[in-house]
């Protein structure tokens, strides 16, 4: 369970479980709050941040929101939401953009994942920005670094510049000249790691921050550290003057509250977060939508953004067209699973739903594997054969899908019984368009593509 569903959750019950009545009172207040000062704490939010956030909360419940004939409950969601966004910074904290060219410095402990993310950045400002980047690989210490480096950015289309084992500094100097010469108006240099801050690992930093005179100094931290990374944090701001953080892995199985206290206890602001393994997964920090959605009122903004940014408008209204023709087939099928891979993990799109949370993390595996496995099955077919399901009755056809895509006979004829009451719910959803009726989406609950 990542951050995100493991503070939503226990937020959320905290909340009803004290919220219960519908008036806000001085005693259900303090109950509330002990219990939302637990969750911080087990989410491995600092000490000081949850007591803090707790402190500002109760300040303005018993001051003035104790409004009878109002939900308690909202009430004290929204209490929560507007200091967590308050200890998160409030707002968007861009990338400063206005030297030419923008350097960036990454740096960070071993293992936080600064080569992704370096590489994710590049992607991130090629696109949005109209950038055009340049990786460097200064980390001749870790074993495959700069590799791992060239990989990455040969296929996100990104050229990287390294002089192998030769002094960082060196290298540094020579790529600025380099990107000047080559027209990149953006240089992300990726630096070395270390698994604990020593002198000879800050003093290289240094000298490469005079080198570079980098525009932005970021630190990456990974999503899943503990307290201690207050404290490394705090080590590397002193000397290197850091203008903002990354944080990675947010996904993943971890607490999390640690890296969200940076903001707080270091004034530093959130530049980016890391949700994913992929080239383009990384977004900017939006404190609001990151409370919205540690409250479990998910994230529509990001939501569609994600999906204007992923989604091939033309394929969609392809599809559209072919549905209210009713051609629609497993190929459009097909091609919609693919656009909807490209926006990330049901797991991940379903937080950003307000209410979605509610569905079990079993629910979502099981969808997810669900997809997985009719994608594999649908690529094991001939385009003839996506195109006239009607041919998949052949036992000929049958069988040698089912050997070339290594699934289930079982899986085939599920994958087969779900088309079919889909494309029934597509038919009966587009007689009610062109017949100037809303479908009657109660009557569809629980058939069709619901069933993925």
């Amino acid at each position: 369970m990542s951050f995100g569903d493991f503070f939503a959750k226990r937020m959320k019950r905290s909340i009803e479980k004290n919220m219960q009545k519908s008036t806000m009172t001085e005693e259900n207040i303090r109950e509330a709050l002990k219990e939302i000062r637990l969750t911080l704490l087990e989410a491995d939010v600092n000490v000081e941040v949850a007591k803090e956030l707790t402190q500002r909360i109760k300040e303005k419940a018993l001051g003035g929101y104790i409004n009878e004939g109002v939900n308690a409950q909202q009430q004290m969601v929204k209490l929560v939401h507007d200091e967590l966004v308050t200890i998160l910074g409030e707002s968007l904290s861009p990338i400063d953009l206005t030297k030419k060219p923008t350097t960036i410095l990454l740096v960070g402990l071993q293992g936080s994942g600064k080569t992704t993310t370096a590489n994710k950045l590049a992607n991130l400002l090629k696109k949005k920005e109209k950038k055009k980047p340049l990786l460097v690989g200064l980390d001749i210490y870790r074993p495959g670094a700069i590799d791992q480096l060239k990989e990455l950015g040969a296929a996100s289309g990104i050229p990287v510049f390294e002089q192998g084992t030769q002094d960082p500094r060196k290298t540094a100097k020579q790529a600025l000249a380099f990107a000047e010469k080559n027209g990149h108006d953006l240089i992300i240099f990726d630096t070395a790691g270390r698994l604990q801050i020593d002198k000879p690992l800050m003093e290289e930093l240094n000298d490469l921050r005079k080198i570079t005179s980098p525009s932005e100094t970021l630190l990456v931290v990974d999503g899943m550290s503990g307290q201690e990374i207050i404290n490394v944090t705090n080590e590397f701001n002193k000397l290197l003057k850091l203008t903002g953080v990354i944080i990675t892995k947010l996904d993943g199985d971890a607490r999390g509250g640690a890296t969200l206290s940076i903001r707080y206890l270091t004034n530093l602001p959130i530049k980016f977060i890391g949700e994913g393994e992929g080239p383009k997964a990384l977004a900017a920090f939006y404190p609001k939508r990151m409370a919205d959605r540690l409250l479990g009122m998910g994230d529509i903004a990001t939501l569609y953004e994600r999906a204007m940014e992923n989604i091939d408008e033309r394929s969609i209204q392809k599809t559209m067209t072919r549905m209210f023709m009713g051609q629609y087939d497993m190929e459009d099928l097909r091609n919609q699973m693919a656009q909807m891979a490209k926006m990330g993990s049901i797991g991940g799109l379903l937080k950003m739903i307000p209410g979605a949370n509610k569905i079990s993390e079993q629910q979502i595996a099981d969808g997810q594997r669900k997809l997985a496995i009719f994608t594999i099955l649908m690529d094991s077919m001939t385009l003839k054969e996506r195109r006239d399901p009607r041919l998949l009755k052949a036992l000929t056809r049958k069988q040698r899908i089912i050997k070339g895509s290594g699934r289930s006979e079982k899986e085939f004829n599920e994958l087969i019984t779900s088309f079919e009451k889909g494309k029934k719910q597509v038919i009966e959803m587009t007689k009610s368009v062109k017949s100037g009726r809303l479908p009657n989406l109660n009557a569809l609950k629980g058939k069709g593509f619901n069933r993925f």
